[in-house]
């Protein structure tokens, strides 16, 4: 059974399906390889396959009428997307790009509700799925309508960081997304997220290392989503 026993993050989808119910999922699915850069599904489309990223990164995305891509999420190993089309039978809503070399698994629609209805386990991992993406919009919704710019780039700084357990207080984000990558996640621009970050680094909250980016005040920083 391909890829069950993959050693997945912890709370990931494929974690959360517990051993039982990723293989439960393995035995219906077959794997892809996709380069990076290639299209995996396009928005509108009207197959209902669900893929799972077994390792490497995809990307979820739309785009506007004038052509400004939305990212919607960054999807990591032990993730899944084409759920909302393999449940309500819809098009596709959004495109997914494989941004680094990846390997998935694929099942149809049918297979994947199978095993969804008839396994707790899956049950249960899909409906923290599912809670998960709407507390992540509304997040996000929150953000766009009530902060300013620095303070959606702190929000998000905080969110991609995790804390750093040998260095109390600090906290680190590696890989550090590029200035546009997160211009297009908090509704910004380029230079507006250069400029911010550079404020703070001045500042002393922040250092760049290479890809890597350690937030050296984890609560003087989150002290600036307060100011005006």
């Amino acid at each position: 059974m391909p890829g069950a026993d993959d050693d997945f993050p912890k709370d990931s989808t494929l974690d959360r399906c517990g051993a039982a119910g990723r293989a439960a999922l393995s035995a219906a699915w077959v794997e892809a390889r996709y380069s990076a850069g290639a299209m995996i599904v396009s928005a509108d489309d009207t197959d209902d396959d669900v893929f799972f990223i077994l390792s490497g990164r995809a990307r979820a995305a739309t785009y506007t009428n004038q052509g400004k891509e939305v990212m919607l999420s960054d999807l990591t190993p032990g993730e899944s997307f084409g759920i909302f089309a393999a449940i309500d039978g819809q098009p596709r809503s959004t495109n997914v790009v494989a941004i680094e070399e990846s390997r998935l698994a694929r099942m149809s629609a049918q297979r994947f509700n199978d095993v969804l209805y008839t396994n707790s386990d899956v049950t249960r991992a899909f409906l923290h799925y599912l809670i998960n993406r709407i507390r992540s919009l509304s997040e996000r919704v929150t953000d766009v309508t009530t902060l300013n710019a620095e303070q959606r780039l702190i929000s998000e700084l905080l969110r991609i960081s995790v804390p750093d357990p040998t260095r109390p207080g600090t906290a680190l984000a590696d890989p550090l997304p590029t200035q546009q990558e997160l211009a297009t996640v908090i509704f910004s621009q380029r230079e507006s997220v250069g400029r911010d970050m550079s404020k703070l680094k001045d500042l002393g909250l922040i250092e760049r290392k290479g890809r890597s980016l350690r937030i050296l005040d984890v609560a003087r920083l989150r002290d600036r989503l307060g100011t005006d």
